[in-house]
């Protein structure tokens, strides 16, 4: 039978506490869209400083695109016409997709370009027709903000293993049936394991 080897690694611990301090910021602030903020945080904790600043640049310009299409539309429906037709608006607000798309390209940020289309979707069909729909793109880009600047901040932190390496090799050979084989072994074996235990 093998041993189990998992761990919680560093990056899921700080991506347990950036969500977290994500939500709570939410609480503190009465808002309703934390939901986002906390999405942010997930996906800009990366590996390494570096990978997260990265990802952090890339969907917060996506994310002030795309909001900002998506209110200027509703603004535009909101002030000068507004089509009446169901069908006709989901079919203005998908051939749109093409300006975004187009835009993106032309600022070298085809990375963020699904993320512009889904926050101006998001914003102009899943919310607009609420009654505070600028509101609501405001309060996107404000959240998906925060998410980024908590993720961030918590990615500086390093965070050190529980378990060192030899456990692991230790684990490792257990699994292979390196230990077990002769009474030799065996007692190496229960000797490495009783250190290790001494050190946690």
């Amino acid at each position: 039978m093998k041993i189990s080897c998992l761990r919680v690694g560093g990056r899921t611990i700080k991506t347990v506490v950036a969500v977290f301090l994500c939500l709570l910021t939410g609480i503190i602030r009465k808002s309703d869209t934390a939901f986002y903020a906390a999405i942010a945080a997930v996906l800009c904790v990366q590996r390494t400083s570096k990978d997260s600043f990265r990802e952090a640049l890339n969907r917060e310009v996506a994310t002030v695109i795309g909001g900002m299409w998506g209110m200027l539309v509703l603004l535009f429906e909101r002030n000068v016409w507004c089509i009446p037709n169901e069908v006709l608006r989901y079919l203005f607000l998908s051939v749109l997709l093409i300006p975004i798309i187009n835009f993106s390209v032309f600022i070298k940020r085809e990375k963020g370009t699904f993320l512009m289309c889904v926050v101006f979707l998001c914003i102009t069909v899943t919310h607009g027709n609420d009654k505070s729909s600028l509101s609501f793109g405001i309060a996107r880009i404000l959240d998906t903000t925060i998410g980024i600047v908590i993720a961030l901040i918590i990615n500086q932190f390093p965070i050190r293993r529980t378990r060192d390496k030899g456990k692991r090799i230790l684990c490792r050979f257990r699994n292979h049936g390196f230990f077990g084989k002769t009474p030799m072994a065996r007692e190496v074996y229960r000797q490495s394991t009783e250190n290790l235990k001494s050190y946690m």
